[in-house]
Order: structure tokens, then C-alpha cells, then sequence
């Protein structure tokens, strides 16, 4: 099914207002930032929910969409609270985001199909917790994969 902008546009905001309410929304994901957790496709139910914790999976208003990032730091400044966010699969952190920014945090990740690769990286995860290490064995694991496909052609 494909979605113009207003449409995006009409859901981004039906959802947020939702969130706002006090209402879980369930959403599919879009996007790689978040992998291997969270995939394109995988539904994700977001509560809006404010007791956040370092680790959670937060989701909050970009410029013009919903993002959904891991909290890696929470600071005050001024009197200020501020949420430090990065995706699982990016190198750097995001720009700090402010508390009215933040809808909620995911509470469910529901998956229907689940590659072999991939479950080797859930498996894996506590080890992809570890921040900037994370990319280089989602590399490792992308071309093993493309190593064992290369292998089968040739069988």
C-alpha cells in the first residue's frame, strides 16, 4: 500500500494526538536505525508512558515524523531534563531531546518472520549493547550471510 505525504501526515499527528490521551497506539516500523530489534515491517505498540529508564525504547517528534531511538542518557541542565537518544545500528548520538517532545516508549515488538541471521542478533544482543561495536558485528554477520548464500549457488 502506498502513502502520500497527507496521509503520513494525517496518521503522525491522529497518532500523536492519541498518545497524548493516554492511548497505546500499535504501529508497523519503518527504517534501520533501530536494527536488528526493530526491522522495517515489525509492529511496534507505543505506550505513553513518561517513567523512563536508560535502555528504554523511546519514541518522540522529529522534525516531521516519529522517531523511535534507545535512551542512552538522561541529564538536567537548568533545571531542565534532557534525553539523550541514539539508534542501535548509528555510531553517534542524537541531539538531545527535551521532555515535551517525548511521546511515549515502545512496549512491544511483535515480528512475523524472523531470518536466520536475525535471530543469531537477538540472540546476540546483550553483546550489541554495547554501543559503536554494534555496527561492526551487524557487518560481520551481513557478510557472513552473504558468504553462506555465495556457497549454497555454488552447491
Amino acid at each position: 500500500m502506498r502513502y502520500n505525504i497527507t496521509t503520513l501526515t494525517k496518521f503522525k499527528g491522529i497518532s500523536e494526538d492519541l498518545l497524548v490521551s493516554g492511548t497505546n497506539i500499535r504501529i508497523s516500523a519503518r527504517g534501520s536505525s533501530m536494527y536488528p530489534l526493530i526491522s522495517t515491517g515489525d509492529k511496534v505498540t507505543i505506550s505513553p508512558e513518561k517513567n523512563l529508564h536508560v535502555g528504554d525504547f523511546i519514541v518522540f517528534k522529529g522534525d516531521d515524523k516519529m522517531i523511535c531511538h534507545r535512551l542512552v542518557r538522561i541529564r538536567e541542565k537548568n533545571g531542565m531534563k534532557y534525553y539523550q537518544t541514539r539508534g542501535d545500528s548509528f555510531f553517534s548520538p542524537d541531539d538531545p531531546v527535551r521532555a515535551e517532545q517525548i511521546l511515549g516508549k515502545v512496549v512491544r515488538i511483535e515480528r512475523g518472520n524472523v531470518s536466520f541471521i536475525r535471530r543469531i542478533l537477538l540472540f546476540t544482543y546483550p553483546a550489541l549493547r554495547l554501543g559503536r561495536i554494534n555496527a561492526v558485528i551487524i557487518t560481520v554477520l551481513i557478510n557472513l550471510r552473504a558468504m553462506i548464500r555465495s556457497a549454497k549457488k555454488q552447491f
